[in-house]
């Protein structure tokens, strides 16, 4: 397999500017050092014989979040060989893993990699909520007691500590046809989970609020919706679905971003790259396009005309407003304006529900593998691209709205994940295959080795290479701890791939120490 080589020469170009006079600092390119490989369980699920969307249930890109730490700990669920739903915890740095079972609810397929867990904390009250096993069915919902996670060490670790299963959030909601439950921490220490409601290629998506002082979750809205008429060159559709990327959550300005791509009804590939945020918690979402000029008061003033600025008429921008009332609501469709920053048709095999994370200065970026018309000469066509052509890009949106564009190396192997430092250097995070075949069109594998990329804010992030190659065999996707990241450890979930399908294998957290 090839791979691009782990030396720097962005480094050493620097030395050498420094040698000559140039102001460039000569500084070490990113790198890691592996200081823990621990094992949650030896008896984590995989699926069995037959499922169409490969045999790894724990660890999937979609999961939001199944890796975590709060308080001190770090905290992991996944199903065991029994099909229950587990939840570890262990104290940092180096704690023991502590497993708690809920056997009051088995899951209900043995074949569908879609009905992962994702686990969410609170931050004000403590609580730590699941939400589990659905591919287009009812919602399964429960919640712990408060101070789970803020008092960890006055509470039992054992399955007294959660709730009954529920099948709503805000009482008198209906949460059917539920799919890819994800929850995030907001700017004032409460949590929020969004959902697709529909199926693949005719679903929309929605979110709700929690609020840590009542202990209730209210205003279910739909921000995403599925209508609309797209065509491209392998036809026409009138409904389609989000994909969104993960994680979800707030930049350090307290902006809510999403970024997304379209998969239509007709064809069974995705679309472009779609972005929009919102300032207000997401009741309000804006488009990509830049202010124009300096806001000032609410209308034309007499310092405007004196200074030369314009009025900013932040409604041009707005292509959403979340009020979950259906009379007044304003979903993003795919014809809202200023939304796709990226054009890609369903001919180039854009994979959906891939990586994003925002930086330090507020910038918002995304890791996407897809083909390009480059890539795909020697190679015929298919819905997702032979490995071959297949490509990671990192996608990248300044303070004036712009996208820029830079390539990976290394063969795609799975969905990645993306962390960036409080430097601005980036990290990516994935499932590579030990076995490439440059014409099959496969994207499920269980030969995998966990790969680690990193690229400098100095450079724009042009110089991505791999710095770490962590032997498998791996089943899952890869999935980190993105608090323990900024702690300045990169933990990694990763699940071992099976002797025979459907056996039972370790699933483990490596951890690696970011060396500055």
């Amino acid at each position: 397999m090839h791979r691009r080589t782990i030396a720097s020469t962005e480094t050493i170009f620097l030395c050498w500017a420094v040698l000559w006079g140039v102001t460039s600092l000569c500084t070490a390119f990113p790198s890691v050092t592996k200081i823990g490989d621990t094992t949650v369980a030896t008896n984590a699920m995989t699926l069995s014989s037959g499922a169409p969307y490969g045999y790894a249930i724990n660890g999937l890109s979609f999961q939001q979040e199944a890796l975590m730490t709060f308080n001190g700990w770090q905290y992991v669920t996944y199903y065991d060989s029994s099909r229950y739903v587990c939840v570890g915890r262990r104290q940092l740095p180096s704690g023991p893993w502590q497993v708690l079972t809920l056997t009051d609810y088995t899951l209900s397929t043995t074949t569908d990699a879609h009905n992962v867990i994702s686990m969410g904390i609170c931050p004000n009250d403590g609580t730590i909520h699941l939400s589990f096993d659905h591919h287009g069915g009812v919602l399964h919902y429960r919640v712990s007691q408060t101070g789970a996670a803020t008092n960890p060490a006055s509470v039992t670790w054992s399955a007294s500590l959660f709730g009954a299963v529920r099948n709503y959030l805000e009482a008198g909601k209906s949460y059917s046809s539920v799919t890819y439950p994800r929850f995030w921490p907001t700017p004032d220490g409460n949590l929020q989970f969004g959902y697709r409601i529909g199926s693949s290629g005719n679903g929309d998506w929605a979110m709700v609020d929690y609020n840590a002082s009542t202990g209730l979750w209210t205003n279910t809205r739909t921000v995403i919706g599925r209508t609309g008429t797209y065509t491209d060159s392998l036809g026409s559709s009138t409904v389609r679905n989000p994909y969104l990327n993960g994680p979800i959550g707030y930049g350090p300005d307290g902006t809510l971003h999403l970024t997304w791509t379209w998969r239509e009804t007709a064809g069974g590939a995705n679309h472009d790259i779609l972005y929009a945020y919102s300032k207000d918690g997401g009741l309000t979402w804006y488009n990509n396009e830049p202010p124009k000029g300096l806001r000032i008061g609410t209308g034309p003033q007499p310092i405007q005309t004196m200074l030369g600025l314009s009025w900013v008429n932040e409604g041009l921008q707005i292509v959403g407003r979340s009020t979950g009332d259906t009379a007044t609501q304003e979903l993003i469709l795919l014809d809202s304006p200023g939304i796709r920053v990226v054009t890609l048709d369903r001919y180039y095999g854009l994979m959906n529900q891939q990586a994003q994370a925002v930086d330090p200065q507020g910038r918002i970026h995304t890791v996407m593998f897809h083909c390009t018309p480059e890539t795909y000469q020697g190679y015929t066509w298919s819905t997702w691209g032979p490995e071959g052509a297949r490509r990671y890009f990192h996608y990248w949106r300044d303070s004036q709205g712009t996208w820029h564009r830079n390539e990976l190396p290394d063969y795609v192997g799975s969905r990645p994940k993306l962390f960036i430092r409080s430097n601005g250097d980036a990290f990516v995070i994935y499932q590579s295959r030990r076995t490439v075949n440059l014409t099959d069109t496969g994207i499920y594998f269980m030969d995998g080795d966990l790969t680690i990329q990193a690229a400098t804010a100095a450079n724009q992030w042009t110089d991505w290479q791999i710095i770490h190659v962590e032997p498998g065999y791996f089943l899952s996707e890869a999935l980190g701890d993105k608090t323990r990241f900024e702690q300045g450890v990169l933990s990694v979930m990763m699940q071992e791939s099976p002797g025979t399908i459907g056996a039972a294998t370790k699933l483990r957290v490596l951890d690696f120490q970011i060396n500055d």
